[in-house]
């Protein structure tokens, strides 16, 4: 499924990377892609440019080391001027210890170096528009509110308005369904959901796995850690956990990946499953 490029060019990013190389490169196909990329060579200069133009830009692509002002450095001084505005973090694996604090800057997306166009620019998208949807549903909110309620119009307006952010969540949700691998597991870790990617990149139909435990990927070389370790490591911490895995695939290729597990609470707020991203390195 491709992308529409009428909302690539709607899209204005700040993107924040300290390596030249890498930032003229990206930025050269950036640049094509969307609306309009600022371009930043290190936190603090993300931060003057972002002061500048915040209500330019839509969303933020930054790497997280980086001289003057690191990258999670910078977004929490970002967030101390507009706390909600997208943010996606691109990471080698010699930052995984600062992944951690970056859950709690509320960074919506960890991509590993190097960087992959499609992948950055599915999540960009993705996370642009979340945002856009959740401002339309509280203007729409307000707006309502300030109108009298007897007013036919209203009602007639917020219907109209659910219909179309149905219809967008639902074709979002089909992009991530075919280009994503991702599942939900129950906590004892037996498979809930998984998207289309998921399962032609594992070979298996969703009748096969569905109920099945996540132990029956095959990895290679496992860290330290099986799956099940890392699923009591999210309880203990409480937050999200990534990790590094050796997996095989479909046509028995060994592929290296990151294995990202957000906890999932319910109403008593323990964890009654995960969600589990697999990143291809």
């Amino acid at each position: 499924m491709k992308l529409d490029t009428k909302e690539l060019k709607n899209i204005t990013l700040l993107y924040v990377e300290d390596d030249q190389l890498i930032r003229e490169q990206t930025n050269k196909i950036l640049t094509k892609l969307f609306k309009k990329v600022f371009c930043a060579y290190d936190g603090k200069n993300g931060l003057e440019i972002f002061k500048e133009y915040q209500n330019e830009i839509d969303v933020i692509v930054t790497d997280i080391n980086m001289p003057h002002l690191n990258g999670l450095e910078m977004i929490e001084e970002i967030n101390k001027l507009q706390n909600s505005i997208p943010t996606i973090v691109t990471t080698a694996h010699t930052d995984s210890n600062y992944l951690i604090n970056a859950i709690d800057l509320n960074v919506d997306k960890y991509i590993a170096k190097p960087i992959q166009i499609k992948d950055l620019t599915i999540s960009v998208v993705d996370n642009v528009l979340k945002y856009r949807r959740a401002n339309n549903i509280e203007n729409l909110a307000k707006s309502l509110v300030s109108k009298s309620s007897k007013d036919d119009s209203i009602n007639n307006t917020l219907t109209n308005q659910v219909e179309q952010l149905q219809k967008q969540n639902n074709y979002y949700k089909a992009i991530i369904d075919n280009l994503v691998v991702t599942c939900k597991i129950d906590k004892n870790g037996n498979f809930m959901e998984v998207s289309d990617k998921f399962l032609r990149l594992f070979n298996y139909s969703k009748e096969s796995i569905i109920g099945e435990n996540i132990n029956i990927l095959q990895c290679e070389s496992c860290p330290q850690e099986s799956f099940q370790k890392l699923m009591l490591r999210v309880i203990h911490a409480k937050k999200t956990i990534v990790s590094s895995y050796k997996l095989k695939i479909a046509d028995q290729r060994s592929i290296s990946s990151d294995l990202t597990l957000t906890p999932n609470y319910n109403e008593d707020a323990f964890i009654a499953g995960y969600t589990v991203y697999i990143d291809v390195l």
